[in-house]
């Protein structure tokens, strides 16, 4: 950018993005900030209207500098604004226990192992004998059978539910998925088993994004009916209209692990790709009166089109935004600066929808093609190739470079890993994604002549076959992915300030930029060798609170032992999800797992009884037997804690008797019923305990 006067809608959107979030972090203010939103609009109005001020406001200084504060304000305000929670027609605030809800699904249903999850807008609350106009959204888990399969976006349904707060995380490190549901106006869900719930009517939704689905489906079944399957059809599926549903982890983890998980995810690179097929083929428009308006409806129609059926993700509405600038500003013959035109799409969203900027997929895509933008060109300019195949992989590697240096520090933050062969990987899924790409749109568009469809079928599930092979073949390279990377969102601000300051450094020479960018890497660096002190220092035992499960860590230093149900040790999902983010922020760099007796140095496991640096923990399970027991031991047992798990037949005071424990914990592997009787025994006898599935994981720090 050769000056901040070229793109004043950049200057204008930082104070509003800021306002925003303040707003998330804290939403306390909202009175003041309206009173002081009216004081700024009053104060400007009048410097506009004032005759002796009407010349030489738009050049002042200080007038530019007081539109901030009120941007910053109307950033504030509008995100609470958008708050579902904080309005007094919430439906959370007016349930009762025999209220009927009527909530309309406004999002396609997601199908579980053994239910239905569905995102539903609450419309209206029953109590009594009257009807009550209600706001909110809230998600809701139905029982899987044919009835619920059947459900589609735009039924209105008709329930009463138990809708209890979502919860938040349960384990160390755990994603914070309560967090994540907020920023989408969700607090609150529920379970219906079958019969609990019936449809009022259909066709409740927005039309134009019913159509949309009802589009995509039809779309997903020219597939199915050219015998597009398995892996191919999973991958197709994603790649072409953003339908997640029938990936698999493995395919997820392998395109995550190779730096290629984007090309999965509808983003710019398949807006764009729509925008030049239909570009091309309403060429003869060009030649009519009136062409360039109607070619740029058209267009604008058809990438919307495309966004919807895709799902609308932030990167989709990002690229479907900014082309409809490019295509608008084109239709007038304007000059668009792309740095205005990201600011004017990133303004519109985040107008409409201020919590898009606390989405990771919003975030990375402005950051990547914020770097494709600013340092690609830079960085293509490095190295020139006569041949114009050694240029093409050039540019695809500089295209490679620039995304990934804006955007790895955020995927250091969200993700813990960094893929080392990314710039491999995106030799290969860059072009080959693109080649998909038009062949699945040839696809449907042939899709009326079977013959020619079958075809193009063929060679769009080959090319898929080629990509995940490829795909795969990287990810079994040695040292493909670098995991277990831990940094704070402090860390995260550091780092992006010396990229910053480095770029700008070899753009102006200034060794200011340079001494300012090595004191942020200094101070990183710093902040991680005294978390590597900490992290060596450590002892602690965590009980994971995992749904049907024993989970036990047992944790010296940068090392740990793991003991756990073997089915949960073979979940790589579940492992992921509740255990492996609290390694990698704990800094555990030498896992071991185990379901059966172990020892080392520190910890000995044997017949359910752990001895870990002078505690003493005992696990007793559904196998365990009190006579036997009993009769081996001549007095009481000495005990730090006992662990119960897998529902084992016993009563507290059995217990008492043969042991003396500091405390009892109930995980989560046990049943409610079971949990309620011996918290009702240990509120009797006064015995101490600790509740892992009501209170979340235990953590023991020794």
């Amino acid at each position: 950018m050769n000056s901040w006067k070229e793109a004043p809608l950049v200057r204008l959107l930082l104070p509003f993005i800021a306002g925003i979030i303040a707003a998330v972090y804290f939403p306390f203010f909202s009175a003041y900030s309206i009173i002081l939103i009216c004081f700024f609009v009053v104060l400007i109005a009048a410097i506009v209207w004032i005759q002796k001020f009407s010349l030489s406001y738009k050049k002042a200084w200080w007038f530019g500098i007081m539109l901030y504060p009120l941007l910053f304000l109307l950033g504030y305000q509008l995100t609470l604004f958008k708050t579902e929670i904080n309005s007094p027609l919430h439906f959370s605030s007016h349930l009762t226990s025999n209220s009927i809800v009527s909530a309309i699904i406004c999002k396609p249903s997601v199908e579980k192992e053994k239910s239905l999850k569905v995102e539903v807008e609450i419309e209206a609350v029953k109590t009594e004998n009257s009807w009550k106009k209600v706001v909110g959204h809230a998600l809701v888990y139905i029982q899987k059978d044919s009835a619920s399969l059947a459900l589609k976006y735009g039924d209105q349904l008709l329930f009463s539910p138990e809708f209890k707060e979502i919860p938040a995380p349960q384990n160390p490190g755990e994603f914070n998925y309560k967090r994540f549901l907020s920023f989408h106006n969700i607090h609150h869900q529920a379970y219906l088993r079958s019969g609990q719930w019936l449809i009022q009517s259909d066709g409740n939704g927005n039309a134009l994004l019913s159509m949309a689905i009802g589009f995509r489906d039809r779309l997903l079944q020219v597939l199915k009916d050219n015998h597009v399957e398995g892996a191919e059809y999973a991958v197709g599926a994603a790649l072409l209209l953003g339908y997640e549903d029938k990936l698999d982890q493995d395919i997820i983890s392998a395109y995550s692990s190779t730096g290629a998980l984007h090309v999965l995810s509808v983003s710019g690179l398949h807006v764009a790709i729509v925008y030049m097929v239909f570009n091309w083929l309403l060429f003869f428009l060009d030649k009519i009166k009136y062409g360039a308006v109607i070619k740029a409806v058209i267009l604008l129609v058809l990438l919307w089109l495309y966004s919807a059926i895709t799902g609308l993700s932030p990167s989709v509405l990002r690229a479907a935004t900014m082309f409809s600038f490019i295509i608008i500003a084109r239709s007038f013959n304007r000059y668009t600066n792309i740095y205005n035109t990201l600011a004017a799409s990133a303004f519109l969203l985040l107008i409409i929808e201020p919590y898009l900027i606390m989405e990771v997929g919003f975030q990375l895509s402005y950051l990547a093609v914020i770097g494709i933008v600013f340092l690609q060109p830079k960085i293509y300019q490095w190295f020139e190739f006569d041949s114009w195949l050694g240029d093409q992989i050039w540019k695809i590697s500089a295209v490679s470079i620039a995304a990934q240096i804006a955007t790895f520090p955020l995927g250091l933050h969200y993700f813990h890993q960094f893929p080392n062969y990314f710039l491999l990987s995106n030799l290969i899924v860059i072009p080959i994604s693109t080649i998909i790409i038009y062949l699945g749109i040839a696809v449907f568009l042939f899709a009326k002549f079977s013959m020619i469809s079958s075809y193009l079928a063929i060679a769009f599930s080959w090319a898929i076959t080629f990509l995940n092979g490829s795909v795969e073949w990287v990810e079994l390279l040695p040292f493909s992915l670098l995991q277990g990377i831990s940094i704070s969102v402090m860390e995260t601000w550091l780092i992006y300030g010396a990229i910053v300051l480095i770029v700008f450094y070899f753009i102006q020479r200034k060794y200011n930029y340079l001494i300012w960018a090595l004191s942020a890497v200094v101070i990183v660096l710093s902040i991680q060798l005294f978390e590597q002190k900490l992290e060596h220092e450590q002892k602690r035992i965590v009980v994971y609170n995992i749904p049907n499960s024993t989970a036990i860590d047992f944790i010296d230093g940068k090392s740990n032992v793991f003991f756990a149900d073997t089915s949960l040790i073979k979940n790589d999902s579940r492992m992921l999800f509740h255990v492996k983010h609290n390694w990698w922020d704990l800094g555990l760099d030498n896992n071991t797992m185990v379901n059966a007796d172990h020892t080392n140095e520190r910890l000995r496991i044997k017949n359910g009884f752990f001895q870990f640096d002078q505690k003493q923990l005992l696990v007793l399970d559904d196998n365990w037997s009190a006579v036997e027991i009993a009769d081996e031991q001549k007095e009481k047992i000495k005990l730090n804690y006992l662990l119960l798990s897998h529902d084992p037949l016993i009563h507290i005071n059995d217990l008492q008797q043969l042991f003396d424990v500091d405390s009892i914990i109930f995980d989560s592997s046990n049943s409610r019923r079971q949990l309620k009787q011996w918290i009702d025994e240990c509120r009797q006898s006064g015995q101490k305990y600790y509740d892992v599935s009501t209170n979340g994981a235990l953590e023991i720090v020794l």
